[in-house]
């Protein structure tokens, strides 16, 4: 491996926390390159490594990675975490696919207007796919959501989970598969290690929000003092 990997992206989690979990499940070292304002954003795109002009970008094994789930895949080979058959592969990617959207609910918290907005979003999204993640566990029989052993599937949905739980604590109180399966993925080394290293964000705030919009010059959300402060005119 050429260096250390680096990952650029906005100052949080947003869409480059999952390829973050990856590196970490990998116990690779890597290094957030936070991209602060427009200026460093031109200079990304200037330096000719954003393929499709997307962030978050993943420099690693001399290669400049866009699209996240692409990065989780290709981490997930490179690790051996998408189990032992077609049929295994198959399932990590049907789950990874709903996660995706089980997700999106907790990366929009910040965006929103009040924390009884939040949860009352998050509980909605959890009442509709928890229960479906606990029955698949079930199903399974390993403990893990896809084959025998661990997968990426596992360690994307203990992810959103993460960010969930943060909002609201007694989320899983009557999911025992799912708080097996959460405090498994949480106890691993690479997990453990990242989740208390500086490349670690706090949850995200009002903070991210504004550092979003300065970053791509846009306007903030409505509840938010002078929303237009960033617009060129």
């Amino acid at each position: 491996m050429a260096g250390i990997p680096k990952l650029h992206y906005f100052s949080g989690r947003g869409r480059a926390e999952t390829t973050r979990w990856m590196l970490a499940i990998n116990q690779i070292e890597f290094k957030n390159v936070a991209i602060k304002d427009a200026n460093m954003l031109a200079e990304l795109r200037n330096s000719g490594k954003l393929p499709f002009d997307q962030m978050p970008l993943l420099e690693i094994d001399g290669s400049n990675l866009s699209q996240s789930s692409a990065m989780v895949r290709y981490l997930a080979r490179r690790g051996n975490f998408y189990g032992d058959n077609n049929n295994d592969a198959l399932w990590c990617d049907m789950i990874a696919g709903v996660v995706a959207d089980f997700a999106e609910a907790a990366m929009q918290a910040a965006f929103q207007s009040t924390r009884q907005v939040v949860e009352s979003i998050l509980t909605e999204r959890f009442n509709k796919f928890g229960p479906c993640f606990e029955q698949r566990l079930i199903d399974n029989g390993s403990g893990y959501c896809a084959g025998k052993y661990l997968t990426f599937a596992d360690v994307l949905l203990v992810e959103a989970l993460n960010s969930y739980l943060e909002w609201i604590p007694n989320l899983l109180r009557n999911f025992p598969q799912l708080t097996e399966l959460y405090n498994r993925i949480m106890d691993q080394p690479g997990i453990v290690n990242y989740l208390k290293s500086a490349e670690r964000y706090p949850n995200a705030g009002s903070d991210y929000v504004i550092d979003v919009a300065r970053v791509l010059e846009r306007k903030l959300p409505a509840h938010i003092p002078n929303p237009n402060r960033f617009i060129k005119i």
